[in-house]
């Protein structure tokens, strides 16, 4: 379990991740494949969940007290606050590739 303000890190490192990927009409898939990374990956990489070692890295984050200054920092990455809200409220709740049957 982490710290509340670690969390949020992930959260939204995962959401800037999610709405960069749309802004550039790819698929998980295509971000996948462009990583070298699994698609569950990709999936939970933007759902914000948190690996046991970039677990590690936000609990020693937090335990430092740096972790705020992470999240000071994190939201500046990439479009402002009011755009990135637009862009991410614009964007599907839930998209599903079609599959061929």
């Amino acid at each position: 379990m982490l710290p509340f303000e670690a969390e949020d890190v992930a959260r939204l490192l995962g959401a800037k991740i999610r709405t960069a990927r749309i802004a550039r009409n790819w698929t998980q898939v295509e971000l996948s494949e462009r990583c070298g990374i699994s698609k569950s990956t990709i999936l939970n990489i933007e759902m914000g969940a948190v690996s046991v070692q970039f677990g590690f890295v936000l609990k020693a984050l937090w335990a430092v007290d740096l972790i705020d200054d992470v999240l000071v920092h994190l939201k500046n990455v990439g479009i402002n606050d009011h755009e990135f809200t637009l862009l991410e409220s614009a964007q599907p709740k839930r998209v599903r590739e079609k599959r061929n049957a």
